[in-house]
């Protein structure tokens, strides 16, 4: 009788499916440090393959000036490495007296116009600071 209770009680622990936890549907922001402030990268928690990805860069100097995006380009980084993608063509701004933001979007196709699949992608570019200080900032989205 043990011995069938153990086994009912094994089956049971492997057939259950484990709960499917909700997407969330909130924006999720990537905060980098600069010496002069921070950078914030606004996107989607996730997307779809074919879906356009939208995203927003905030320039935040705690004081002087800030200027970016520049340089942006879209990098491929999954499991065979890394590799350009797609460079992006977006007028940088500059943030001095208070934030700026620009919005990003990238069509998920490469630099020939083809249509890119599921991988984790990054969106990289640089920014200056007054200074003349230069960060890579980068943020890394799953498309599936």
């Amino acid at each position: 009788m043990r011995a069938l209770l153990a086994g009912v009680v094994l089956l049971g622990a492997c057939t259950s499916s484990a709960p499917v936890t909700p997407v969330p549907s909130s924006d999720l922001v990537l905060p980098t440090t600069v010496p002069n402030g921070r950078v914030e990268v606004v996107l989607k928690r996730g997307c779809s393959v074919g879906e356009t990805v939208r995203a927003g860069i905030r320039l935040l100097p705690a004081n002087g000036t800030l200027r970016g995006p520049i340089g942006p380009f879209i990098q491929a980084s999954g499991f065979h490495g890394t590799a350009t993608v797609r460079h992006l063509v977006i007028a940088p701004v500059t943030a001095s007296a208070g934030p700026a933001m620009v919005d990003v979007s990238w069509d998920m196709r490469d630099d020939t116009g083809k249509a890119v699949g599921s991988d984790d992608y990054s969106l990289v570019f640089d920014v200056v600071d007054d200074a003349g200080r230069t960060t890579t900032v980068g943020a890394t989205l799953q498309v599936r």
